[in-house]
C-alpha cells in the first residue's frame, strides 16, 4: 500500500488532446510501473481524469471520464483486475495550472487509492 501511495502522490498520464497521450513512452513506462505494483496486493485505485478550463461541461465531463476509461483500459491489458480500477472524472474542478492547450497540465489523470472497504462501481 504504501509503494502505491508513492506512486499515486508522484505521477499522473498527461493528454495533449482527447485521450492521446502527450508522451506516449512516458505514459507507456508510468502504466507499467502501477501494473507492476498492483501484482503484489489487493488494493483498488481510483484513476481520476482531468481537463483544462478550455471547452464547455458539456464537452469537459465527458472527456474527463474518458480520459479515466482510457487509462483504465491501458492498465486492464496489462492485467490488472477490472474491479480494482474505478475510473472517475472530475474536469477542471482541480486545476494545477491556468495554462490551456496541449500542454497544460490539467490535462491529465491522477491515482488514487481506494479507502479500506471502498469496492469499485
Amino acid at each position: 500500500r504504501e509503494r502505491l501511495a508513492t506512486f499515486a502522490a508522484s505521477n499522473a498520464i498527461f493528454f495533449a488532446s482527447d485521450t492521446s497521450f502527450r508522451d506516449s513512452d512516458h505514459a507507456r513506462r508510468a502504466l507499467d510501473e502501477l501494473a507492476g505494483l498492483m501484482r503484489g496486493n489487493r488494493e483498488m485505485i481510483r484513476v481520476v481524469g482531468y481537463t483544462d478550463e478550455s471547452g464547455r461541461a458539456d464537452r469537459n465531463d465527458p472527456l474527463a471520464q474518458q480520459r479515466a476509461e482510457a487509462v483504465v483500459a491501458e492498465l486492464i491489458s496489462r492485467g490488472v483486475p477490472r474491479e480494482r480500477l474505478v475510473a472517475v472524472g472530475r474536469a477542471n474542478r482541480l486545476s494545477l495550472s491556468p495554462e490551456t492547450g496541449a500542454t497544460s497540465p490539467n490535462r491529465r489523470v491522477e491515482f488514487e487509492l481506494g479507502f479500506i472497504g471502498e469496492t469499485a462501481r
